[in-house]
């Protein structure tokens, strides 16, 4: 099996999805809270986190989504840092790249399966249990905040997602090319 290895290009692309999610969570968000702790939010970080992993492959998503998750606590720190909430961003980068592993094609179905099961798994459950545990905040509370930000986020994402793979495609041809010849 041959490993896989990034030229310098890659790497400034993936630190720049890293980073504009990054800045998308931290600043770019808005944040619902319950008696003064955080229940949800809605950001945009997927995003950049959801094109790495369909560009690059599921473990390059993985490590985009973990990077951009503890980049943007660092950036707007609230309370203490817990990577199990990075692990989780990462596993929407993993699911992403899952889906276009093999065929780099893009339907419209594909994309919303897409979405709709990286959102189901990593913010409706995970998170969801992340934030009941780590911070005892009672179920009954978090599901209606963060039932109503996921159901915004996925046609949401959906839609820009559709939108930059297909208008992105050519640019990232473009320098897979530039990058194997150099």
């Amino acid at each position: 099996m041959q490993k896989k290895q990034f030229d310098l290009r890659t790497l400034i692309v993936l630190a720049l999805l890293a980073a504009i999610g990054a800045v998308f969570k931290a600043y770019v968000s808005v944040d619902l809270f319950f008696m003064g702790m955080k229940i949800s939010d809605l950001s945009l970080i997927a995003l950049p986190v959801m094109m790495a992993g369909i560009y690059y492959g599921p473990l390059t998503g993985g490590l985009v989504g973990f990077i951009a998750e503890a980049a943007s606590f660092f950036m707007m720190p609230v309370g203490a840092y817990n990577p199990a909430f990075s692990v989780v961003m990462a596993l929407t980068g993993v699911i992403a790249g899952l889906f276009y592993l093999k065929s780099q094609k893009t339907s419209l179905w594909k994309t919303i399966l897409m979405v709709v099961l990286a959102e189901l798994i990593c913010s409706a459950i995970l998170t969801t249990l992340l934030v009941h545990v780590f911070y005892s905040i009672p179920l009954i509370v978090l599901l209606p905040g963060r039932g109503i930000g996921i159901l915004i986020k996925i046609p949401l994402l959906t839609m820009l997602i559709m939108i930059l793979v297909d208008r992105l495609r050519p640019v990232v041809i473009r320098h897979n090319k530039k990058a194997a010849s150099e």
